[in-house]
C-alpha cells in the first residue's frame, strides 16, 4: 500500500455481538455522515478521508481509532473490515459542479468515485455489503450528458446492487438552500414501479435521467413524504456576535458594499432595515461585470454553504436588526447549525470550520434518508436474488475500460 496512513487498522474485524449494523464512509470530511447515522443505531466501523484539517475536526468528535488520513486510490482491501453492511461515498464535487469547469469523472477530484467502487467491487467478493450510498451535487445527473452517472450505475449494477435516486434539499429539515442527489443501492431484485410521475424527490430532470437509461435497475422505494420546510429559519441559528468583534465590517466598508450593490439587491437591505425576513439575510460577493458586488438572498434561509476558497464561496450575514446594516462572515457555529450539527465541537478557527462544514453533508436530510430507506431492510437484507458477483460483472465494461472511457 503506498502513501502514509495516520491510523492504519491493525486488520479487518468482523461483526460485534451487539447486532448494530456497521458501516464505512469513505471521502468522511469531518464525519456527518457519521454524525447523522450513529444516533439512530448505526455503527462506523472505518473512514477515510485525505484532507488533515478535516482529520482534526473528525477526531476531535470521534477520536482516531476506526480513520485513516490517505487518498483514496492509496487504500488496499486488506484496510477494510469485513462484514459491512453499508459503503457511503460523498466523493469531490469540484469536476461535478455546475459552477466548475465540468471535468466530470474525468477530473482528478470527482474521478475518485472509480477507487471507491474498486474497493466495492474487492469488498463483494469478500463479504457482500448490501447496501451503497452516494451524495453529490444534482449536477451529477447533467454531467457529460448523463454519462458519468450512468456509467456509475452500471457500474453498481454490474455488481448486483438495484438502485434508488432522490434529490433531497436541505432546505426541508434546515434553513439552507443544499440540494444534492442521493444514489441508494442494495443487492436485490424488487419490482419496478409501473408509473413514475415526477416528485420533489424525483423531479423531472432525474426522470428524464431514468427514462433515457431504461436498461439500468432503478426501482423507486416507497418513502414518505419528506417535510415541507424547516422549522427553523436563519435567525433562530445565529450566534451573538458582540458589536465590537472585529469579524464585523467596518461602516465604511459596509455602506461602500450596500452602494454597490444593483437596485434589486439594495432594495432587499431597505426591507430588512424596515423589519421584514427577521431584519437578517445572506449574502454573497459575486463577479459581475468585471467588479465584485454583493448580492442578497430575498428569504429566510441561507444561500448553499461552500468551502471558502474563493472570493465568492463565503457566504455573509447582512444583520439590520439595529436599524442599520452590518456585515460579517457567517461563523462556524452557524455553518455547524445550518448544516444540522449545532453540537459539533469546534476547537479550530473560523476558517477551517468552514471548510469542514462546508464541504459536508445535511445531517438531518442524510439521518431522514437512511431512517426511511434502509430502515425497510431492518430485519434482514435478502441477497438470495441478488446477481453472483462473476455472472453480473461479466455483463458490464472492466473498471479499467470504463476510466478509459472517461480520460481527458
Amino acid at each position: 500500500m503506498n502513501g502514509s496512513i495516520a491510523n492504519r487498522r491493525a486488520g479487518p474485524e468482523s461483526r460485534g455481538d451487539n447486532g448494530q449494523p456497521r458501516f464505512a464512509e469513505f471521502f468522511s470530511g469531518i464525519g456527518l455522515v457519521r454524525e447523522a447515522l450513529e444516533p439512530i443505531g448505526w455503527r462506523c466501523v472505518f473512514a477515510n478521508d485525505i484532507a488533515p484539517g478535516k482529520a482534526e475536526m473528525y477526531v476531535e468528535r470521534f477520536g482516531a481509532d476506526d480513520l485513516v488520513v490517505d487518498d483514496v486510490n492509496a487504500l488496499d482491501i486488506a484496510d477494510l473490515p469485513l462484514d459491512l453492511d453499508l459503503m457511503t461515498a460523498s466523493f469531490p464535487c469540484i469536476d461535478l459542479s455546475l459552477a466548475g469547469k465540468r471535468a466530470g469523472l474525468a477530473g482528478k477530484h470527482s474521478g475518485t468515485i472509480w477507487p471507491f467502487l474498486d474497493l466495492v467491487e474487492a469488498q463483494c467478493r469478500r463479504t457482500v455489503p448490501p447496501l451503497l450510498l452516494l451524495e453529490n451535487v444534482t449536477g451529477f445527473l447533467t454531467s457529460r450528458g448523463g454519462r458519468d452517472l450512468a456509467a456509475v450505475c452500471e457500474r453498481m449494477a454490474g455488481l448486483g446492487y438495484c438502485i434508488d435516486l432522490a434529490v433531497i434539499d436541505a432546505r426541508w429539515f434546515t434553513p439552507q438552500s443544499r440540494p444534492r442527489l442521493f444514489v441508494t443501492a442494495w443487492r436485490g431484485s424488487p419490482e419496478r414501479p409501473a408509473d413514475r410521475p415526477p416528485s420533489r424527490l424525483r423531479p423531472p430532470a432525474l426522470r428524464r435521467f431514468q427514462i433515457a437509461h431504461p436498461n439500468l435497475p432503478f426501482v423507486d422505494l416507497a418513502v414518505p413524504e419528506p417535510p415541507l420546510r424547516a422549522e427553523t429559519h436563519l435567525v433562530d441559528l445565529l450566534e451573538e456576535v458582540a458589536t465590537d468583534d472585529e469579524r464585523w465590517w467596518l461602516r465604511e466598508r459596509t455602506a461602500e458594499a450596500v452602494g454597490s450593490m444593483n437596485p434589486r439587491h439594495r432594495q432587499r437591505v431597505d426591507q430588512l432595515l424596515a423589519g421584514q425576513r427577521d431584519g437578517v439575510a445572506t449574502l454573497f460577493r459575486r463577479r459581475r461585470n468585471g467588479r465584485t458586488v454583493g448580492e442578497v438572498r430575498p428569504d429566510r434561509i441561507a444561500g448553499c454553504l461552500r468551502t471558502p476558497q474563493g472570493g465568492s464561496s463565503v457566504q455573509f450575514l447582512v444583520d439590520c436588526r439595529s436599524g442599520e446594516a452590518r456585515i460579517r462572515p457567517l461563523t462556524g457555529r452557524e455553518y455547524g447549525r445550518l448544516q444540522g450539527a449545532g453540537d459539533f465541537p469546534i476547537a479550530v478557527g473560523d476558517r477551517q470550520a468552514r471548510m469542514g462544514f462546508g464541504d459536508a453533508v445535511c445531517v438531518p436530510a442524510v439521518r431522514w434518508l437512511v431512517e426511511h430507506t434502509f430502515l425497510i431492510f431492518d430485519e434482514a437484507v435478502d441477497d438470495s436474488q441478488a446477481l453472483p458477483l462473476a455472472a453480473a460483472a461479466s455483463l458490464h465494461e472492466p473498471a479499467e475500460h470504463q476510466r478509459e472511457l472517461f480520460a481527458p
